[in-house]
């Protein structure tokens, strides 16, 4: 049995999801992203109640038991589910598909009222009989059934974390053509999330494979009780903060397509690939990229901090899907890149000018953020604003 510490741990943690499904009621009515945030923080409430109804409630750790069958298989693809709506440039819903993802979940009940059809007796010798016991026919099935589902769930969530690691590669991309900057909506903390549940999970089953004693240990209670706090809390604290990322955009009808990056013979052949049907000619290519040249850089639009694709084809009074063209096939630069190397051309004058700090001079040049400043900085220059200031002082 669990400590009484751990079961305490527990509990809260047990608390803490409590509050978060009341907060997510009224949020979910609004974006369906966060109805998969719902199932997923349910999925997990019952999972984590185990240690408080093993040491408080006892008798009812049977059915305890038989509802974790479907909670674990709910875990990966809600949590997929959650990231395809903030991730999706337009408000995502649940449809007939989505269901799908749900198949495992709803047909791993049969096995947990097979379960629970089973007399106490036999549910005793399956779960907590010590040594090799005899076991009815009923009983024999229902292990195998245990035994497939704990086969498939590793399976499963293995293929759940790829695509949403995919995905989440795929936002980025979508970003980059869309925004300007990209702070607020940059979601790297799911993928913290998502690394700590596959070690908390890993602890588990490793703990679960051993020949563990009756008396706990750090490793076992201890350890998972520690990395699934951990990992319970990051995932509140920023998923009740995070709203989903295209929110601002989901008024727009017109999207532009993004080409994955990998190699730069891939990168041509994909832009060829995406742009063969489009009507734009190599003459008005070059007319608009001059038209976004004159915008952006001279009119000095990469001021505006919040500056989106959408806001450059309304000024220039062209599509924003011909502006995205352009800026990939004719100058080779997603959105996000051209904008940024604007900011950051200012922002190397202003450094050498040594008036202003460089907080001050990331605030002046359009970027929200120092951080977000010193990446695109190194990013372009190679160098850390120092170290260009620095470089350029010793050459002249």
């Amino acid at each position: 049995m669990f400590e009484a510490e751990w079961t305490f741990v527990y509990t809260f943690l047990l608390g803490a999801l409590g509050l978060a499904l009341t907060i997510l009621i009224g949020r979910a009515k609004r974006w369906h992203c966060y109805r998969a945030l719902a199932l997923f923080l349910t999925a997990l409430f019952v999972i984590l109640a185990g240690p408080l109804i093993f040491a408080q409630f006892p008798a009812a750790r049977y059915v305890y038991i038989a509802a974790i069958v479907p909670a674990w298989l709910l875990l990966f693809p809600c949590f997929y589910l959650y990231t395809r709506g903030l991730t999706s440039a337009r408000p995502w819903r649940f449809t007939r598909k989505s269901v799908w993802h749900f198949a495992p979940a709803i047909m791993s009940c049969v096995l947990s009222v097979s379960l629970l059809s089973l007399p106490e007796s036999d549910l005793q010798d399956i779960f907590f009989a010590q040594g090799d016991v005899e076991l009815a026919t009923e009983a024999r099935l229902a292990v195998r059934l245990i035994i497939a589902v704990m086969l498939f769930w590793p399976v499963q969530s293995l293929v759940y974390v790829i695509k949403t690691w995919r995905n989440l590669l795929s936002y980025r991309r979508q970003l980059h053509a869309v925004f300007a900057s990209t702070t607020e909506r940059e979601l790297g903390w799911l993928g913290i999330v998502l690394l700590l549940m596959l070690f908390t999970w890993g602890w588990l089953a490793l703990t679960l494979l051993q020949d563990l004693s009756s008396h706990p240990t750090l490793l076992r209670e201890g350890g998972v009780a520690i990395l699934t706090a951990v990992t319970v809390w990051l995932l509140l604290y920023w998923s009740l903060r995070q709203k989903p990322g295209f929110d601002k955009i989901y008024h727009l009808t017109e999207l532009p397509a993004v080409t994955d990056t990998v190699t730069s013979a891939e990168k041509e052949e994909n832009t060829q690939t995406k742009y063969q049907h489009s009507a734009l000619s190599d003459e008005q290519a070059t007319r608009i990229a001059r038209k976004i040249h004159t915008a952006v850089v001279t009119e000095e639009l990469y001021l505006e901090p919040d500056l989106t694709l959408y806001k450059l084809a309304d000024y220039l009074k062209v599509s924003a899907n011909y502006v995205s063209q352009t800026l990939n096939q004719t100058l080779g630069q997603s959105f996000f890149d051209y904008v940024n190397k604007a900011r950051i051309d200012a922002a190397a004058e202003l450094l050498l000018a040594g008036e202003k700090t460089v907080l001050d001079i990331a605030m002046a040049v359009g970027f929200n953020a120092r951080s977000s400043f010193y990446k695109a900085f190194k990013t372009h220059t190679g160098m850390t604003p120092g170290e260009y200031k620095k470089h350029i002082r010793a050459n002249t």
